[in-house]
């Protein structure tokens, strides 16, 4: 498997708008990336230690690895895009039940490099080969469920959110509203445990409690800060993809994060640029 990421241009003529265009691809500006030079170093940095080969060497696909049927990654890019703004066309998709196992529908795998995370590699279950469904999941929105997945691999990791906004692209409002409970296998084990047991003893009830005040929390938070950003005249899903937790914390509680308030932050430039709602 050849991995490789798109060319951008080294020079960024004008950075806000050279940023639109890393933006677009999926390379997301992180809170820690405070200059056009910095995020660009970072990528030209990901792109030589492709050339020299990961620390195993060359990574291998699984036996089973197959190409994915025609038409699926074009219609999850556009889900992508629709939603957040994002087409991760460089992203490597394969087919293979190996790497998901037979009860999974998709996963990304993270090859990393001695300096951390490198490349985002998306599998496929190879039930997918012959039918656009497999265990109630439509192939274009599990890919595309795991390219969002992929691109905020740039973002902080152990998000609240690491299910939340990979789960919007499906059109069950079930998944929508319910997957980030998932997103930890312990969260739901704690909450379905209690429930049962508290059948026996009451006191089991301080289990689930928690973990449901927590989620009513976490959801709330998410929809007080889309309302902000629309006061702001921002879309708020592609803004909040590209938040961290602490900003949209932020942003719930009615303070700006300096990436929205500070002039002359690259952020800012950048979402006012590509995310003002129409």
């Amino acid at each position: 498997m050849k991995l490789a990421i798109p060319d951008i241009p080294n020079d960024p003529g004008d950075p806000p708008d050279w940023l639109c265009r890393a933006d677009e691809l999926g390379f997301l500006l992180s809170p820690a990336d405070d200059s056009p030079e910095k995020f660009r170093s970072g990528i030209e940095k990901m792109r030589q230690e492709l050339r020299l080969g990961l620390p195993a060497g060359e990574p291998e696909l699984p036996p089973d690895a197959a190409e994915l049927p025609p038409g699926i990654r074009e219609k999850a890019e556009q889900i992508v895009f629709d939603l957040y703004g994002i087409r991760p066309s460089w992203v490597p998709a394969y087919l293979s039940t190996r790497e998901t196992g037979r009860f999974s529908a998709g996963v990304t795998v993270i090859y990393q490099t001695d300096e951390g995370p490198c490349l985002p590699v998306i599998f496929l279950s190879g039930a997918f080969r012959t039918k656009t469904r497999h265990r109630g999941y439509d192939a274009a929105e599990t890919l595309a469920h795991e390219m969002v997945h992929a691109v905020r691999t740039f973002l902080p990791d152990d998000s609240a959110y690491d299910e939340y906004f990979p789960c919007q692209v499906h059109k069950s409002r079930f998944r929508r509203v319910a997957g980030n409970f998932f997103r930890k296998w312990y969260i739901p084990v704690l909450f379905f445990c209690g429930l049962t047991f508290s059948v026996l003893r009451p006191e089991f009830l301080l289990l689930p409690l928690p973990v449901l005040l927590r989620e009513l929390q976490l959801s709330a938070r998410i929809r007080t800060a889309a309302a902000k950003l629309r006061e702001l005249g921002l879309r708020p899903m592609p803004v909040l993809l590209r938040l961290s937790d602490e900003e949209i914390r932020m942003l719930a509680r009615g303070k700006l994060p300096a990436c929205l308030s500070e002039t002359g932050s690259l952020r800012r430039d950048l979402f006012f640029r590509r995310f003002r709602a129409r």
